[in-house]
């Protein structure tokens, strides 16, 4: 009877479930250490009277030059794209100038768009142009007109101008109601 031995008793396969409890303690108050690290900088930090490190974005620019930028960039369509010319060129005039008066023009018709601009007291020659220059842009835009080098030119031309004439106009404005404002 040597060759027969005992049975010995089963083996635990795995981790110990006391050691899994450590583990996870460990872990919660890793945790809670670092939760509590965070709120007491935060904290510091806010009662020196910093601020947290916040990145700055530089300013928007002015709806002028914004428009003035967006114009030079559109140059290289003429050639290419007339017609995405204009639908770029119109949708400059658009955004300036709901930007500029705080309009929703981008979402307007060519309609609307000119009875807004009648209702800004813009000068008669110059919202004449506009609305000439808009309602003939639609014709290229949704008829498939096709505009000459020169037309386009011309256009693009009359945008600059009628970006900075408005954008002067209502700086002039505003400054009247400063001064006057001031006078009181």
């Amino acid at each position: 009877m040597q060759d027969i031995h005992d049975i010995r008793p089963p083996v635990q396969v795995g981790m110990d479930p006391f050691l899994i409890r450590i583990a996870l303690i460990l872990l919660i108050l890793f945790a809670l250490g670092c939760v509590g690290f965070f709120l007491y900088r935060h904290l510091k930090r806010r009662k020196a009277g910093e601020t947290a490190d916040v990145l700055l974005l530089p300013l928007p620019l002015p709806p002028d030059e914004a428009a003035l930028k967006a114009l030079e960039s559109i140059g290289d369509l003429m050639a290419r794209a007339p017609r995405l010319y204009y639908f770029r060129l119109t949708g400059i005039v658009k955004r300036f100038i709901g930007k500029q008066f705080h309009l929703g023009a981008p979402e307007m018709t060519t309609q609307e768009f000119v009875l807004s601009l009648r209702s800004l007291g813009m000068d008669k020659g110059l919202l004449a142009d506009a609305r000439e220059f808009l309602l003939f842009s639609d014709t290229i835009k949704y008829a498939g007109e096709d505009p000459s080098p020169s037309m386009m030119q011309g256009h693009g031309a009359f945008v600059r101008k009628f970006i900075v004439t408005v954008a002067s106009t209502s700086r002039e404005n505003e400054n009247e109601v400063e001064t006057e404002g001031h006078d009181v």
